[in-house]
């Protein structure tokens, strides 16, 4: 099958990129799963149960306006369910109770923000708004709907 040529680059997709491990109790501050979401009209992010089931971790959206220096949870993040102009924005921008994985995978959307934007998972209970894993974890994995990733995988921080 050929390529499909788009006419327009304003809702181009990226590829998918990993924002959480599955079974990374901790998550990463590195900055290699934070990745740039400047100009982008939403991003998709989808909780996949497929590591070992696990306990007491929440995974909360984070966004950092200066580059990846400061992190807040995001105060954007709407299910995929919701309607998009009347959903109620989820608290803290916690994808899932204490320990709670989905039973296939879990969606929602987030995003548009003003400004230079960066994005990532935080699940480190001393250095993040999320909560540590104690046994097992769920990847969490983000689509970008446009911005400047030129239909590839936005770039990492680090």
């Amino acid at each position: 099958m050929a390529a499909i040529t788009r006419k327009s680059l304003a809702g181009l997709r990226s590829s998918i990129v990993t924002l959480a491990t599955a079974d990374d109790l901790d998550g990463t501050q590195d900055n290699t799963q934070a990745y740039d979401v400047t100009g982008c009209s939403r991003v998709l992010i989808i909780q996949a149960n497929d590591g070992t089931n696990g306990g007491a971790g929440i995974d909360v959206v984070e966004i950092s306006h200066d580059g990846g220096g400061s992190w807040a949870a995001d105060d954007t993040v709407l299910a995929l369910s919701s309607n998009d102009t009347t959903g109620t924005v989820i608290a803290n921008a916690a994808l899932n109770a204490a320990g709670t994985e989905p039973t296939l995978y879990a969606a929602w959307t987030a995003g548009p923000w003003d400004g230079p934007t960066a994005i990532r998972i935080g699940r480190k209970t001393t250095t993040t708004t999320g909560t540590t894993w104690t046994t097992g974890a769920p990847s969490v994995k983000m689509v970008v709907i446009g911005g400047k990733h030129s239909g590839g995988a936005p770039t990492a921080l680090a």
